[in-house]
């Protein structure tokens, strides 16, 4: 079995990625979400149209962001946390060397 790194690397194990059954509360509101798009592309001239990608653009690069800052912010804090429980260690070993 490979180790977790590897699975990361090789791109196995995606931390951005989410498996939603159908009926899930993410499905539905991506469901409303894209119906609502097409209406809207419908009743908007080409000007509004280009005008509104880049605007959607614009939130999907400020989604990436976020979600890359969250991420990183999480692991380093979960790393803190190991750090802190592997140098506590004596209070449940009973012993200051492990």
């Amino acid at each position: 079995m490979a180790s977790v790194l590897e699975e990361l690397y090789h791109g196995n194990i995606r931390p951005d990625a989410g498996i939603y059954p159908p009926d899930s509360p993410f499905v539905q509101a991506a469901r409303v979400k894209h119906e609502n798009l097409e209406k809207l592309m419908a009743a908007l001239d080409d000007s509004g149209k280009e005008m509104f990608e880049k605007y959607c653009e614009a939130q999907g690069d400020i989604e990436s962001i976020t979600r890359y800052d969250t991420f990183t912010y999480a692991l380093k804090f979960g790393v803190l946390l190991m750090t802190e429980i592997f140098m506590d260690r004596s209070e449940i070993t009973g012993r200051g060397d492990c």
